[in-house]
């Protein structure tokens, strides 16, 4: 086997099919079960003894202007000085690595690993190595300037390129299972008597836990995984496979059902199926999310409701950088991004969009709502860039956290760049 260069994730040129969750975030900090997908493959890559750390990854380059906002959330370094004498071994972070039969081996220098035109990784030898420019891995000409020196081969077996947004909702299930086979059960929290739990062998709760007397875990169909000071209040009733982050609550009578990750510190109640919360987000009151994505720091007022099945139980088109898009998928909700507000009583079409930063106040918004949009019953407006800076200034500081400057230069170059992809036809002003 050969012996293994310095590894380093990269965002590449397609980072943009994953609007508006790559606004915000790394590709690398998108979520599927109980880690993200740089978090994965730094665990997945190269497989140690289970009572070893993996291997760490030596950084992970970002488009320039994310990179300051990324590193004070990053667990890797980010856009670091490279030593070309050393080589190095690329992996693009848009890659799902699971655990499987097929283990990704070092590949050979000089070899380039494929998908559809698509490089998922590369291994340049040191001459080759000198001869790129990290900071400019997200643009095309990057690569594909250095591949006709390189043997390309065929990147498939073990894992797959996350496309499109929806395509995270898909392997949820084998996510939190290879999740549940890393940390095995366990009963460290604190249930309360009258806990019942189905299948406890599949079960995970962490120190620091409670739960609530009359809830139920029933984890006869898939694991559950509780993290670390997450509360389950009475009533609620869990049926894995669920990954519930740590700190996250989860309210009194909630049903979260099969499939759906709940990242760190997010507060749900009401019925959940197939969902994915990134983090830190609400939704703590009645009302349905099914199949859908809902980003960090979003707020889901009362009786907010996502249809995910047309009438017709045909395909779903999601709306997205200016087309509606086939999915493939017959059920479909919602993706709604980071720092959005919904009111009470809003009702989601199937396959509906919500941008960036946007509030909505009326009860049937359109399908597409665009970033920094304000919705109210007369139709979408602009909402004041400033007004929305600071409301996310109270929502940070009421979880200790501050809108920092470099928060700050990532919000402009969203509303005045990267949003631009959405292609929405704002009225003249």
């Amino acid at each position: 086997m050969p012996s293994t260069p310095p590894v380093y994730l990269f965002e590449d040129s397609q980072v943009d099919r994953l609007y508006p969750l790559t606004y915000s975030r790394p590709v690398s900090d998108l979520r599927v079960g109980g880690l993200t997908l740089g978090q994965r493959l730094a665990r997945n890559l190269f497989p140690t003894a289970e009572d070893s750390k993996p291997r760490p990854l030596a950084g992970i380059f970002l488009r320039p202007a994310m990179a300051d906002a990324a590193r004070l959330r990053s667990p890797f370094p980010v856009n670091p000085t490279l030593a070309p004498s050393d080589g190095l071994l690329l992996i693009n972070a848009r890659w799902l690595l699971l655990q499987g039969a097929e283990r990704f081996e070092t590949p050979p220098p000089d070899t380039a690993g494929l998908s559809a035109s698509t490089v998922v990784w590369i291994h340049l030898s040191p001459r080759l190595a000198g001869r790129i420019d990290p900071a400019r891995l997200h643009e095309p000409a990057t690569l594909e300037s250095i591949l006709p020196e390189v043997r390309r081969l065929s990147a498939a077996g073990p894992g797959r390129l996350i496309d499109r947004p929806w395509q995270l909702l898909e392997h949820q299930r084998a996510a939190i299972i290879e999740d549940f086979r890393r940390l095995g059960p366990a009963s460290a929290g604190l249930l309360y008597p009258g806990v019942h739990v189905l299948d406890p062998e599949n079960v995970h709760v962490a120190e620091g836990v409670k739960i609530w007397p009359g809830a139920l875990l029933d984890a006869q169909a898939g694991p559950i995984i509780i993290e670390r000071d997450a509360v389950i209040r009475a009533n609620a009733v869990i049926t894995g496979p669920v990954y519930i982050g740590p700190g996250c609550l989860i309210r009194t009578g909630a049903d979260i059902r099969e499939d759906s990750t709940l990242g760190p510190g997010t507060r749900v109640g009401g019925e959940i199926s197939n969902a994915l919360f990134l983090g830190h987000a609400n939704k703590q009151h009645h009302g349905f999310v099914g199949n859908s994505i809902i980003g960090e720091w979003a707020n889901l007022g009362a009786g907010t409701t996502t249809s995910n099945l047309k009438n017709t139980y045909g395909e779903i088109r999601m709306p997205l950088n200016g087309a509606d898009e086939p999915t493939g998928r017959q059920f479909l909700g919602a993706l709604i991004a980071d720092h959005a507000k919904l009111g009470i009583g809003t009702y989601l079409s199937t396959g509906s969009v919500v941008g960036f930063a946007s509030h909505i106040i009326a009860p049937r918004p359109p399908r597409f709502v665009p970033s920094f949009a304000w919705v109210t019953d007369k139709g979408i407006a602009r909402a004041d860039f400033e007004k929305l800076e600071d409301i996310a200034g109270i929502v940070l500081e009421r979880r200790g956290l501050q809108f920092t400057a470099a928060d700050h230069e990532l919000w402009v170059r969203i509303a005045s760049e990267w949003a631009a992809a959405e292609r929405y036809p704002w009225p003249p002003e």
